[in-house]
Order: C-alpha cells, then sequence, then structure tokens
C-alpha cells in the first residue's frame, strides 16, 4: 500500500533538514492539507515550471526563490500587488491546476546548495569554511582558464568575466546564488578579507562589478539559477529518496536570456 503524505508532511520533512526555518520559508499558496500526488522542485515557481507540473500529475510545488513580486522583504504588502501581470498570470495557474506551492529558501541554501556549487565546479577542501563564507586554495591558474573550466563543468554557453582575465587566480571565494548582488556588498568584501583574489559567483549586477575591478579581484558570473541547480537537484534526489511513493519531478529554471 503506497504511503502518500500531505503538503504539511512533506513541509515537516523540509523544515527537519537545517532548523530553524527562515521567516520567509512556508506555504505561498493552496491547502497544506492536500496529500500530495507529485513534487515539482525548481528554483522558481515560474509559469514554465507550473506548466510542467501541472503535466507531469505535481500538485506540490516547492521553489527556492520568492514566488511573487514585489520580494516580500522589499514591501511585505503583497496584497497591494496581486494584480501585477506576474502576478496574476502565476496565481490563475496555480489555481487552474489545483496546485499547493511551498518556499524553503535558507534551508536548501544550509544543507544542499553552499555544499552543491562547489562541488559541481570540481572545488574541494575549503581552507576555510564558516557559514556561508567558502574559500578554496587551488594551483595557480589564469581568471580565462578558471572560467573555461567552470563553464564546461555547468554546461553554460558562456559566463561573464569581470577584471583582469589573465591575472592568476589562487584563492577562490564563492558567492553562491544572489550572494553576488551588490545588495550583499558587504559579503563580498568579506571574501576579499578572507585573501580570495578571485571570485566565482552566481549572479552580479554593474554596481557589484564596478566594485570587484577597482577592489582588483576578478569575478566570474555563471548565473543566480546556475549556480544554485546543483543544490536543488541534490535536494530533488533526496525528496525522492525520503517519499519513494511520490513522483518527484526537477524542474531546470535555465536562463531568461540569450546571447545576441
Amino acid at each position: 500500500m503506497k504511503d502518500i503524505p500531505t503538503a504539511r508532511a512533506v513541509a515537516a520533512y523540509i523544515e527537519s533538514l537545517s532548523p530553524p526555518p527562515g521567516s520567509e520559508e512556508g506555504f505561498k499558496y493552496g491547502d497544506p492539507d492536500a496529500p500530495v500526488e507529485g513534487i515539482l522542485v525548481c528554483w522558481m515557481a515560474t509559469v514554465a515550471a507550473i506548466e510542467q507540473a501541472a503535466a507531469e500529475g505535481c500538485n506540490l510545488i516547492v521553489c527556492h526563490e520568492d514566488v511573487y513580486f514585489p520580494y516580500a522583504f522589499l514591501d511585505p504588502g503583497l496584497e497591494k500587488h496581486l494584480t501585477w501581470r506576474v502576478n496574476r498570470s502565476r496565481i490563475s495557474r496555480f489555481a487552474a491546476h489545483d496546485l499547493t506551492v511551498y518556499r524553503s529558501h535558507c534551508t536548501l541554501d544550509r544543507r544542499f546548495i553552499v555544499e552543491a556549487f562547489p562541488q559541481a565546479i570540481g572545488l574541494e577542501n575549503p581552507v576555510i569554511r564558516e557559514g556561508y563564507y567558502l574559500i578554496y586554495d587551488v594551483t595557480p591558474v589564469t581568471v580565462l582558464e578558471l572560467a573555461a573550466n567552470v563553464k564546461s563543468r555547468l554546461g553554460l554557453p558562456a559566463v561573464r568575466v569581470t577584471g583582469d582575465p589573465e591575472a592568476l587566480a589562487s584563492r577562490i571565494g564563492l558567492p553562491v546564488g544572489g550572494i553576488g548582488l551588490s545588495l550583499n556588498i558587504g559579503f563580498i568584501n568579506a571574501l576579499l578579507d578572507y585573501g580570495a583574489d578571485c571570485l566565482i559567483a552566481g549572479e552580479m549586477d554593474e554596481y557589484a562589478m564596478r566594485f570587484v575591478v577597482d577592489a582588483g579581484a576578478p569575478m566570474i558570473e555563471t548565473g543566480h539559477a546556475a549556480s544554485e541547480n546543483p543544490g536543488l537537484r541534490e535536494f530533488h534526489r533526496d525528496l525522492s529518496t525520503r517519499f519513494p511513493d511520490v513522483r518527484v519531478v526537477f524542474h531546470e529554471c535555465d536562463r531568461p536570456w540569450l546571447m545576441a
């Protein structure tokens, strides 16, 4: 006889992985007590992810990033923004497909994402591991060679390099996910204070690029989702093991832009 959990039971398991859950985590739409027919894991509950969940018989979406815009920490008054086209587009599909949506953010960062990204790009045995601060010593290599290796390992068509591509890198800092954004510039500065001479990041913006150029520390940008998808795949495998009677699907949020 199959053991079919409720969405609340799945959430309880997720929250046990690396407690305590953050204030931004939890159910964002639907019925927490719905029996789970299938689970779709994704970086963000985009329209493409929602449609895949419906097509594959998944009625629970577990996403890593915020479900609605603007980000809740910038403006918690979601009710003022429900008419935004992006929110209407997602909510109407949640309703049409009778979905439940749960967000797991810092829990998955701590338990899977921070560990999986360096493994995915071939870095092992950090010389500094303090929370989200990861530093790796490597045999000196040019930034351009390092970028080519990262691009190959992640299967990306391109990465962006800020700073001197011919500079030698020997101590690598990893601002994974959105930590490479100027919003988190203090984190980037702390990595430099740990002695990092090159950074391999998830997402960057131009403010952060100007910072690292003038700080003399080249940075390689892979992409926010690209840097976190390896950890989310690990999480997908973990859920499949924990709930063997439930279909668990991974949706890869790829880059939303093209090289033109």
